[in-house]
């Protein structure tokens, strides 16, 4: 018994330490649907991978969202419905909190959906019944945050997404307080190093997703050529170790 106790606690440092690892540069993966069943074998190389092709059912999008009116007619803040949020000039700085986009995942039904028919290829064979999800829906966009999940996937359901990726050595060149602060809205006057930022954007269309390992600063926005309010559907797919940071 003792010795397995032992075995177990040095499996689990050796299994922190590799979550712990990242990359020092970016290397952008690309994978078609037709080929989905491959995505688990490209987690190890700790990179992000662009999927191409995706069929999903028209969900998690405002015209859905109507068919709920009691959704559109939530109390976001004191004066404004999420519906009245949607349409007003205050959306482009306002910062939705994780626990509404993550009712508005489970409102939109996508969750379900996945379940039954996208985790069964995506969640790592070896393992498997030791993976967790998840879910959430943003609507517009979401300000800086760094990526714990092993892998968390950024699905547009509707609209054009601009996905920026910041490796965790940028944070020295980001102002102290840098999360949830939207990256098109640092200046000079916030971070007098911000010239010297590096990082890769990826414009991601509906039918195609961006999976983002661990350890990645992500801000995400609505690109400047979709012409629908942007709502992107995000999944954090979680192993034991990754669900403790």
């Amino acid at each position: 018994m003792i010795e397995f106790l032992f075995f177990f606690v040095v499996l689990f440092f050796i299994a922190a330490l590799f979550y712990r690892e990242s990359k020092t540069e970016f290397e952008i993966l690309q994978l078609e649907a037709d080929r989905l069943e491959e995505l688990p074998d490209l987690y190890s190389e700790k990179q992000p991978i662009v999927l191409r092709g995706l069929s999903f059912p028209p969900l998690g999008t405002y015209s859905e969202l109507r068919k709920r009116p009691q959704i559109l007619q939530m109390g976001i803040t004191p004066t404004l419905t999420l519906d009245a949020l949607l349409h007003s000039r205050e959306l482009a700085t306002f910062s939705f909190r994780e626990e509404t986009a993550a009712f508005l995942a489970r409102e939109s039904g996508l969750p379900i959906w996945c379940k039954q028919t996208f985790y069964p290829m995506i969640l790592p064979t070896f393992g498997k019944p030791f993976y967790t999800t998840k879910e959430s829906l943003w609507p517009s966009h979401r300000g800086l945050w760094k990526t714990t999940a092993y892998y968390t996937m950024c699905i547009p359901t509707q609209g054009i997404a601009s996905v920026k990726l910041l490796l965790p050595s940028m944070v020295p060149y980001l102002p102290l307080r840098w999360e949830g602060r939207r990256f098109d809205s640092l200046r000079t006057e916030d971070t007098p190093l911000l010239s010297q930022l590096q990082f890769v954007e990826i414009k991601v269309r509906t039918g195609t997703a961006v999976c983002i390992p661990a350890h990645i600063l992500v801000d995400l926005s609505q690109h400047a050529e979709s012409e629908d309010t942007l709502f992107t559907y995000m999944i954090d797919i979680h192993h034991p170790i990754s669900r403790l940071a």
